[in-house]
């Protein structure tokens, strides 16, 4: 099965992430303007794209954060990507975002879980 326009600009964005250069890479997936992401394992919310790169990003950073995409799925206006995480201490964390499109194919909503 052949991924969006929408899922493949995530699957790229996951398999080039770079914590340093992260939200400028991001910034070329589609997104809603007032786009909401929660973490609620890492304590952290977002909404539009200011508090993303503050907040999000700053974690990434923070974290020297890498990722390793283990999986992408999109089944109807859902993408969800399994992921491998890494920080700077050599945390390892399992988890999944799952993205919600609009009817445009855009990024409204994002669950980091």
């Amino acid at each position: 099965m052949s991924l969006s326009s929408t899922a493949e600009a995530i699957k790229h964005y996951k398999v080039t992430f770079n914590w340093k250069t992260g939200f400028e890479s991001w910034s070329k997936v589609p997104t809603t303007k007032n786009y909401h992401m929660l973490a609620p394992n890492l304590g952290l919310e977002a909404t539009g794209a200011d508090e993303i790169r503050d907040i999000i990003f700053g974690f990434c950073t923070e974290n020297e954060l890498e990722q390793e995409l283990v999986d992408i799925i999109e089944h109807g206006q859902y993408v969800t990507c399994m992921l491998s995480l890494k920080t700077k201490l050599g945390d390892t964390i399992q988890c999944v975002e799952v993205f919600l499109l609009d009817d445009e194919g855009r990024v409204d909503k994002i669950w980091a879980l």
